[in-house]
């Protein structure tokens, strides 16, 4: 662990352990009210795995129903009905304890912001969740796994990875430097709005999102956009089976909806994104269906998605994922889980996977 690490990490434990024994003296002022909570979520797994027209993978790795994560947050009332607000949160490889989802990761790769919050919303400041991606994750039977949502693995996963270009790999699942504004809950509604300006260390230009959303009781429905322009994205695979080209701009767009009928929670999902420069455009666009079924003290799971892809000079490709799975909760902040996933692709050897995981949240 570098030197600058060390220190941050120091810095941290001593904000959390300097707000338990202030707060353990008795409630202060409405101007010095504050707290800092340390929280976390460790999710490893043993798994076989095979994507379409991959090799397969035997190991253990991290992150199969979540992606393990740690970090702070906290709030301060300063007055007059406002909070200021803070969240750093950093993703790590728990079989390795390297941070990040990857070597290229910055360390607080999740979330890193600060914030106003009041009656009338909240106002927040730098790298942030996508709204793209906040709406994917909450209508999908497998929640935000990047290994078994199918949603996911046709969306979010980078090019290199994947015989097919992914779409949401233009923006990542979170973005740098964001002034963001989330409006206070009226009745079932919600809303958002992200703007950001060109960001030369993730090679993205000017990024927008909005986002708005209802819920109440078993019924809830969130449609997203969002929009890159003057992006630097290198898309395809050497050639064959396409030439690499570099996308300049892309727009996505998501409806998700759910109902809970207590005996089983259907989702339902539609995404569509659009790379394009000058010359070349390509559409990728997802449709996924789900849903949950309590049994005991946990879940079945399942969710399939199928994504196709349009792409000038290329032929059309198709892509279709289904998971199955359970999710045993030993209590509220651990569970065990089993899944298997068919993964399709025009033109390849079809893959499947198998993984069985335990998660802990803290």
């Amino acid at each position: 662990m570098s030197v600058q690490r060390s220190i941050c990490l120091c810095t941290l434990s001593a904000l959390v352990a300097f707000s338990a024994q202030a707060q353990s003296k008795g409630p202060p002022s409405e101007s010095s009210q504050s707290g800092v909570q340390l929280f976390g979520l460790v999710d490893m797994m043993a798994y076989h795995k095979q994507l379409a027209g991959a090799q397969s993978v035997n190991t253990m790795a991290p992150g199969g129903m979540s992606t393990s994560f740690w970090g702070v947050r906290g709030s301060e009332q300063i007055g007059g009905g406002l909070a200021a607000e803070f969240e750093l949160t950093s993703f790590f490889r728990p079989t390795t304890g390297a941070s990040g989802r990857n070597d290229a990761d910055p360390f607080w790769s999740r979330s890193s912001w600060l914030g106003l919050k009041g009656d009338w919303g909240s106002v927040r400041m730098g790298r942030q969740t996508t709204l793209g991606f906040t709406n994917l994750v909450r209508f999908n039977a497998f929640g935000g796994s990047s290994n078994f949502n199918p949603s996911f693995l046709h969306n979010y996963l980078a090019t290199v990875t994947q015989p097919m270009m992914t779409a949401g790999s233009a923006g990542d699942s979170a973005w740098n430097n964001v002034l963001s504004y989330q409006m206070p809950r009226l009745g079932g509604f919600t809303g958002a709005v992200f703007y950001a300006r060109p960001d030369a260390a993730s090679n993205q230009g000017t990024r927008r999102g909005i986002n708005v959303a209802y819920a109440q009781g078993p019924f809830a429905i969130g449609a997203t956009f969002e929009n890159i322009s003057g992006m630097l994205l290198n898309n395809g695979r050497p050639a064959p089976p396409a030439a690499q080209w570099m996308a300049r701009e892309s727009k996505l767009w998501s409806l998700g909806a759910s109902y809970d009928f207590n005996v089983v929670k259907v989702f339902a999902q539609a995404i569509s994104t659009d790379l394009r420069n000058a010359a070349v455009k390509a559409d990728f666009d997802t449709i996924s269906l789900g849903a949950t079924v309590p049994l005991g003290a946990g879940k079945f799971m399942v969710s399939h998605a199928q994504t196709k892809k349009t792409q000038t000079g290329v032929a059309d490709v198709k892509r279709s994922t289904t998971s199955l799975g359970y999710d045993y909760a030993f209590s509220k902040r651990t569970d065990l889980y089993a899944v298997v996933m068919r993964d399709a692709l025009t033109g390849q050897s079809s893959g499947t996977g198998l993984a069985l995981g335990m998660r802990h949240g803290f």
